[in-house]
């Protein structure tokens, strides 16, 4: 009998402790430091960090050069598709 309450108990604390640095990392990733030049390109009001609405000014230029880098490369792959050799 107690050696199965040990058992569970060690289970326990062995899961609690591999837990902690999974739940930490989420945290952190979330939280990540933003650059000097995104700072003053995109910290309208100079506070030092970014705020909800300068944040999604960042993201929405983020996916627009994303989208135009899939484009040129969609196209480049199609010019050269299309050349005879």
């Amino acid at each position: 009998m107690k050696k199965k309450l040990f058992s569970a108990i060690t289970l326990l604390t062995l899961l609690g402790v591999l837990a902690v640095p999974s739940v930490q990392s989420e945290t952190t990733a979330k939280e990540k430091p933003v650059g000097k030049r995104t700072l003053a390109k995109y910290d309208t009001d100079k506070d030092g960090k970014l705020s909800d609405q300068e944040r999604a000014v960042w993201d929405a230029d983020k996916a627009k050069s994303k989208a135009e880098s899939k484009a040129k490369k969609s196209a480049g792959k199609a010019a050269s598709e299309s050349t005879p050799e």
